[in-house]
């Protein structure tokens, strides 16, 4: 039995030493601790087996080290636009790394939930719309088309017909149900919902795309959600607020002096 035991042990230490063997790629060597390293990583992410980390991470060094060495040779490495995107991504890990580091255990307290919440509520708007339009260069020909719509023709065949948006016009010109703060074209939301279900805006709506034939589809009220509710929000809400105001403070504590230059 001892020299089964013996025997596991020996093994186990085995494929621990072999992942601690360096090796070169392309005369470039790789350390044993480089691999060990990254071994670590990978178990942290849920491989378990000890000779599937060693063989993740040794074929995800040779291929790192084989695409740098390339990108080296090729001179890609000083590209401009690829120093640029090097630097920014490096940005971005320090960013995330010092907002991890400084406030990765930081939760809000129940006021601040509740402060956030009520500054949401405050900016909410229930009224949401369902709109059909039709979209064209000229008020005129808006113009003309409103009186054809009230006195009969149909709505859907006009858009499919007329409107310019290619979007909407193949569906008839209708939108779906959208919070009246929501619509890209300011005021627009406001100006149908002013409407009663069914009603025609009976003068054509002007935005940077032209002017806008408007009815009222479908209209309602949708009821703010409970603090509760919006808990997982808030909480992520006031993790990015609290991260902006970190990096800003860094920015305004910095210590910044005019030097002069050499020579003058």
């Amino acid at each position: 039995m001892k020299k089964t035991l013996l025997a596991i042990a020996l093994a186990s230490l085995g494929s621990v030493t072999l992942a601690q063997t360096a090796f070169s790629v392309n005369g470039q060597t790789v350390s044993a601790k480089t691999q060990k390293d990254l071994m670590g990583q990978i178990a942290a992410r849920g491989v378990t087996d000890v000779k599937q980390q060693e063989a993740l991470a040794k074929n995800l060094i040779i291929e790192q080290l084989v695409i740098a060495q390339e990108a080296k040779k090729q001179k890609i490495d000083q590209l401009p636009q690829v120093k640029e995107e090097i630097e920014a991504l490096k940005q971005r890990v320090y960013v995330n790394q010092l907002i991890k580091k400084n406030l990765g255990d930081k939760e809000p307290t129940a006021a601040q939930i509740t402060e956030l919440y009520k500054k949401a509520q405050d900016a909410y708007d229930p009224h949401e719309v369902k709109i059909s339009h039709i979209l064209v260069k000229e008020e005129s020909k808006a113009r003309d088309l409103i009186k054809q719509i009230q006195g009969g023709a149909d709505f859907a065949a006009l858009a499919k017909e007329n409107s310019l948006d290619a979007g909407t016009k193949e569906a008839g010109g209708a939108l779906p149900m959208v919070n009246i703060r929501h619509f890209q074209i300011p005021g627009l939301g406001e100006a149908a919902a002013s409407l009663t279900k069914g009603q025609l805006l009976t003068i054509p709506f002007k935005s940077t795309a032209g002017y806008h034939i408007v009815r009222l589809d479908d209209k309602r009220e949708v009821p703010f959600p409970t603090e509760a509710e919006l808990k997982p929000q808030l909480v992520n809400l006031w993790k990015q607020q609290a991260a902006q105001n970190y990096l800003v403070s860094l920015v305004k504590n910095a210590k910044i002096e005019q030097v002069k230059a050499k020579g003058k």
